[in-house]
Parts: C-alpha cells; sequence; structure tokens
C-alpha cells in the first residue's frame, strides 16, 4: 500500500464521523513572517524539516480541534531536504470564504504550479514537493476564488490542521515515533527510516488490550550480514515481543498495551558495525509500522 493510499484510508476511517464544520473561533491577525520558531504547539509536525512560513493566521483551538485558517498563499518550508522531492502531508478542509466543499488545492513553488491535489471535505492529501538536497525550500498553498465575506473579518478560504512529514507511521494510526530514529528517506521508491539501535515508539489505546502491530523491516550493513532479529521492549526494558521479519521484510507482533501511551524500543544485539560508504550506523531500516 501506497503512504498516500493508507492517508487516504486511514483519513476515511479517522474522519468519516467528523462534520466537518466551518465553524469559526475569534482570532484576529497572521503571521507576517516566517518561519516560525521555537518549540510550540502549533499544526506544523515536531520536526527539524518543515516549518510555517508567511501567510498563516494564528494557531487556533476551538471545538476540539486545532488548526490556522488561511486566506491564500500559506508558505511552508522544507528546511532540510535530502532528496529531490518532499513529501508533506497535510490534513485540511474547505473554509466558508471558499463557498465549497471540493476544491482544488495548488501547491506552488516558484511561481510554478507544480502539484494540483482535489480536497472534498475535510480530508489528508500529500503533497509532493520539488526540492533541492542541502538547500531550504519554501513552497504555498494556493486556491483559486473564495474570498467571500463571512462573520469575521478575516477571509477564511481553507484551514489546515496537520503539516507533517509523509513517514513510515501514518497519521491517526496511533503510533508515534519517540528517540534514535534518523531521518526520513526515500530511495527507489520506498519510505523508510535508519535504525542504530533503541528506536522508540508509542502506542496509543483506549483501553488495556493485546495490540498488533505490522512491521516491514530489512536488515542493514551494520548488521554484518547476520539474520534480523528485533526484541521489542516495553518501558522497563523486558522483551515483550520479538520480530523475525520474513525475506520481504513483512512481520506482524503483538504488544499488551493499556489506556494512553505506551512506550516501547526496537533494540537488536550483534549490530554496530559500521559501512563503508555513510558514517551512520545502519543496523535495520523500517518502511512501515502500521496497527496490525
Amino acid at each position: 500500500m501506497t503512504l498516500f493510499r493508507a492517508c487516504i484510508l486511514l483519513s476515511i476511517a479517522a474522519l468519516a464521523a467528523c462534520a466537518g464544520t466551518n465553524a469559526t473561533a475569534p482570532a484576529p491577525g497572521a503571521t507576517k513572517s516566517g518561519p516560525l520558531t521555537g518549540k510550540i504547539a502549533d499544526i506544523v509536525d515536531d520536526t527539524n524539516d518543515l516549518a510555517l512560513g508567511k501567510g498563516w493566521y494564528l494557531y487556533e483551538t476551538f471545538a476540539g480541534q486545532t488548526f490556522r485558517w488561511v486566506n491564500n498563499n500559506a508558505q511552508i518550508i522544507v528546511r532540510n531536504p535530502r532528496t529531490n522531492v518532499k513529501d508533506v502531508a497535510l490534513e485540511l478542509e474547505a473554509g466558508p470564504s471558499l463557498g465549497t466543499k471540493k476544491f482544488t488545492l495548488q501547491i506552488v513553488e516558484n511561481g510554478k504550479t507544480v502539484a494540483s491535489i482535489p480536497v472534498a471535505g475535510h480530508q489528508w492529501v500529500l503533497a509532493q514537493v520539488p526540492v533541492r538536497p542541502g538547500a531550504p525550500s519554501t513552497f504555498m498553498l494556493h486556491v483559486n476564488g473564495g474570498g467571500k465575506q463571512t462573520s469575521d473579518p478575516r477571509i477564511l478560504n481553507f484551514r489546515v490542521f496537520t503539516v507533517a512529514d509523509a513517514d513510515i507511521v501514518d497519521p491517526g494510526s496511533g503510533i508515534t515515533l519517540g528517540g534514535n530514529w534518523d531521518i526520513v528517506e526515500r530511495y527507489a521508491g520506498q519510505t523508510f527510516r535508519w535504525v542504530d539501535n533503541d528506536a522508540a515508539f508509542s502506542v496509543t489505546s483506549n483501553g488495556s488490550k493485546t495490540q498488533k502491530i505490522h512491521i516491514v523491516t530489512l536488515p542493514g550493513p551494520g548488521m554484518g550480514g547476520h539474520q534480523l532479529a528485533i526484541a521489542v521492549r516495553n518501558a522497563s526494558g523486558a522483551t515483550v515481543a520479538t520480530i523475525n521479519p520474513d525475506k520481504k521484510g513483512n512481520a506482524t507482533f503483538s504488544v499488551p498495551v493499556k489506556s494512553g501511551a505506551n512506550a516501547f524500543t526496537l533494540h537488536v544485539t550483534g549490530g554496530g558495525k559500521k559501512a563503508a560508504s555513510d558514517p551512520r550506523i545502519l543496523d535495520f531500516r523500517v518502511f512501515s509500522l502500521t496497527p496490525g
């Protein structure tokens, strides 16, 4: 399943019950300059790779949702690209100034439209943005039309709930990455993260149960040709599952979880060998981590 398709399927499942209303809360003003700095609650994912630039109204919380409204041409900055394409996941919906639930989101980079994405209601979309490795890139979210006045003094063409890296975990899956993961990489049509060791993740649950998780993972040069076996450890350091992937990297394991966030790490023994062409320790890489 491609990441785009996974995002769409998850958005349908997670948002089917969402009314997608355009209720507004008073929050006058806009971001005059960017990128935003500091570790604050916001719609942008907690990452070193993405930042918000100009064109965003203030961060809002209303009716249990957090978002930023946009008139037009809201900027997203890719600060440290390492490939020629950056996949950015966006959660958004049309606003009352647009006058329609369905619209086309244009991704504009250097004055050129590089992608046109259909949006219908409240949903996740994947924006594929051309970037230049080693050089910050800025792109804009643009819509045609809109501009209708409402009871709010602002023009509310659309609002964005989340700006995030397209990653090995899907938005809304309940699985969140912690420390010891390397950057998101794309190569030969695949998205993955390399791991030295003890990559952390958490599973959020609404009750006590056994949670199945599917992983796609393959050994790297750090294992020195040894078979990959990953111990899944809980917050106390106890091994609660062992992952033995097949030749294609697929495996399913189960972990006990309680209500709230449950912390785990992925640990290997026998790794740590250096690769000739990369300064990192590449024990294994993970392509996906999804509920199972």
